[in-house]
């Protein structure tokens, strides 16, 4: 019998989303080498999925299953819908706002909470509501749904009531794709990790590094690829120097900023409001080093 997480997977891969091969509007701002794949047509050789995509989906199909249950007025959930051929599924229009919903998990959540949404999810949740627009629809604002799987806290960006459609952000959101579209294949950056969830579960990656980087140095890390298409030593060494020389400047800037706000420290740690800033300031102390603090950013209030 499979496992649970097998599944799981098992489920993602049947959701139509996984099957379906043309590009759609959650595409947009993701790997360019991966859209760029779909676009020429390439067969997937990985299987794809993962098991926060199902616990997403499952959560995805409680809430239009809710809503459908409730009969709310003025709401409509889960429709598909297109915009100069993209295809999309909103999660739910209320009245004249467009609400997405991304799961993620509590660390992510604090990194958007302190820097915002990705800028393919805030191009994603504009196409739902200039779709829609142009089907007539009352739509004049957007809002995103953050909700962590592990805690379940959730962060509506930018606030409940949601920001002002720009159409700005549809325009970027086409200009991206078509420089994708533009792009031939093999000159397409790879942006992700291949270690990461999301090469791993890229139906054109996989553990194996799929036909994304293949090529790489057998036994060796997948991103040999890179010397492989580009065998300048030179280059790659003087890169890697001029890396390192940024990250000793950075640590040492680093180290003197934190040095100059231990000043506002409370006794004990905790937190300090920087006022004019945005952020907010969080004195933890060190679990192996209860004599020592560490400072991190937090989103302010």
């Amino acid at each position: 019998m499979p496992s649970t997480s097998e599944l799981l997977l098992m489920a993602d891969r049947r959701r139509p989303r996984s099957l379906q091969k043309e590009i759609g509007m959650s595409d947009l701002g993701s790997c360019r080498r991966k859209v760029g794949y779909k676009l020429a047509g390439t067969e997937p050789v990985n299987p794809s999925g993962s098991v926060q995509a199902a616990m997403g989906s499952a959560i995805h199909d409680l809430i239009a299953d809710t809503i459908a249950g409730l009969g709310l007025p003025g709401v409509v959930a889960e429709q598909e819908v297109r915009i100069a051929g993209l295809l999309g599924h909103f999660d739910r229009e209320e009245d004249d706002l467009m609400v997405d919903v991304k799961t993620t998990s509590s660390r992510w959540l604090e990194h958007i909470k302190l820097h915002g949404p990705e800028h393919g999810h805030l191009w994603q949740v504009s196409c739902y509501a200039a779709a829609r627009i142009l089907a007539g629809s009352k739509v004049k604002r957007v809002r995103i749904d953050y909700l962590a799987r592990d805690t379940g806290e959730e962060y509506q960006w930018p606030n409940a009531e949601g920001a002002p459609f720009n159409p700005r952000h549809v325009r970027d959101a086409f200009e991206w794709l078509e420089n994708v579209r533009r792009t031939d294949v093999d000159m397409l950056p790879r942006d992700n990790d291949p270690d990461s969830v999301f090469c791993q579960g890229c139906p054109f990656g996989g553990p194996d590094g799929g036909i994304c980087w293949e090529g790489y140095v057998p036994e060796r890390h997948l991103r040999s690829v890179l010397f492989v298409e580009d065998p300048d030593a030179a280059k790659w060494a003087a890169k890697l120097w001029e890396a390192r020389e940024r990250k000793r400047a950075a640590e040492k800037e680093e180290a003197e900023a934190k040095q100059a706000l231990d000043a506002l420290r409370p006794d004990g740690g905790g937190r300090v409001q920087v006022d004019g800033f945005g952020k907010n300031l969080d004195f933890r102390r060190n679990p192996k080093n209860p004599e020592a603090f560490s400072l991190y950013f937090v989103a302010g209030s």
